[in-house]
């Protein structure tokens, strides 16, 4: 018996049966685990990596073939203007047109379309390649299977007033705030700000290890960029083998290597803050804060309890707003409305200005 993607080429299926095929290549998708190989040799990588990928392209493909003979319409004009490199956006703005059968045709081929490109990019790493170029591009491949998949999901679950159970579908301004949040979380939990003294660095730089651990088994690490993930990687070793030392040879550990360590993490964990320079999150921050500072003219006294709640998605764009927002939370110091309104204007006139940083 042909497995269900291998009959979707075969026969149009009804909207029920898409939505399984949905789910079905969601769930293979979403068991490519990239981080498994960071540190394999390029024939494992070949061995097993890239024939799962393939494998799950193939069933993407299929899968997308089956969607597109249900709900193709034949007009073509909203696919003149896909660029591959805006995959994701242009994915968000069919997913925001109304509910219709083009709809569905249009996000199915444009995927189509770019996992074709991915599969032919894998198949042309050449011997040169490394195992963070294999990664790099298995990554981003799985992240477009998916991107399209619980797009479709949901657009048809809306068409045909179907149940959608796992909703799995994030716009890319909602993958973004959560990889900020991810990270803003990752370097608060290290108190950067604070340098460990000599007798305390074993136990910091033991946070530092766990944390990095907590990090990458994170749901959100497969979404990460290579660029980050492979200095996380880096981060990790020096600190494991730093915490291996026998510090019962000499009485205590190095500690001059272990500031030299703690200085790179520091470095990094504040780099990581420039994922503020993606222009969604610029895009997002300037208008909550615009708004949060209009509403806040009316207001005396303190900061009402709505109005910090929704302060929790710009986490991570300021530390001073940051700072205030954690002990207002905390309870340690009520927070005037009118200092917030000063703290949100000035962010959203900076926002508001011309963008020197490139998209992230």
């Amino acid at each position: 018996m042909l497995p269900l993607f291998a009959q979707a080429a075969r026969v149009v299926p009804t909207p029920a049966s898409l939505m399984e095929l949905m789910s079905a290549l969601i769930t293979r998708a979403s068991a490519v685990d990239t981080r498994r190989f960071e540190s394999s040799s390029i024939e494992e990588i070949r061995r097993e990596l890239v024939p799962e990928l393939e494998a799950t392209l193939e069933q993407a493909r299929a899968t997308l073939t089956a969607v597109a003979a249900r709900y193709d319409e034949g007009d073509e004009e909203t696919l003149d203007s896909f660029e591959s490199n805006d995959f994701g956006v242009f994915v968000d703005a069919l997913m925001r047109t109304d509910s219709s059968a083009k709809q569905i045709a249009d996000i199915a081929t444009i995927a189509c379309m770019e996992l074709a490109q991915r599969r032919a990019r894998m198949r042309e790493l050449h011997a040169r390649a490394t195992t963070w170029d294999y990664i790099a591009d298995a990554a981003s491949a799985r992240r477009r299977v998916l991107k399209s998949a619980t797009a479709i999901q949901r657009a048809i679950a809306e068409h045909e007033g179907l149940e959608c159970q796992n909703a799995w579908y994030l716009t890319e301004l909602e993958r973004s705030l959560e990889v900020r949040r991810v990270y803003a979380e990752f370097r608060d939990r290290l108190a950067i700000e604070r340098p460990p003294r000599q007798d305390e660095m074993y136990a910091r730089l033991r946070l530092v290890g766990t944390s990095l651990a907590m990090l990458i088994g994170h749901d959100i690490y497969e979404f990460l960029r290579v660029p980050d993930r492979r200095m996380f990687r880096e981060l990790q070793t020096k600190v494991i083998e730093w915490l291996r030392v026998d510090a019962s040879r000499s009485g205590r550990y190095p500690a001059r290597a272990g500031a030299r360590i703690w200085q790179d993490i520091a470095a990094f964990a504040n780099l990581l803050m420039q994922v503020n320079h993606r222009a969604e999150l610029r895009e997002h921050d300037a208008e909550l804060l615009s708004s949060v500072a209009t509403a806040l003219r009316a207001v005396a006294g303190p900061t009402p309890a709505a109005t910090l709640a929704r302060l929790r998605a710009v986490r991570g764009r300021d530390d001073a707003l940051d700072r205030r927002l954690a002990e207002a939370r905390r309870g340690a110091s009520p927070l005037p409305a009118d200092e917030l309104r000063a703290l949100a204007s000035r962010l959203a006139v900076e926002l508001a200005g011309p963008q020197s940083a490139p998209r992230w």
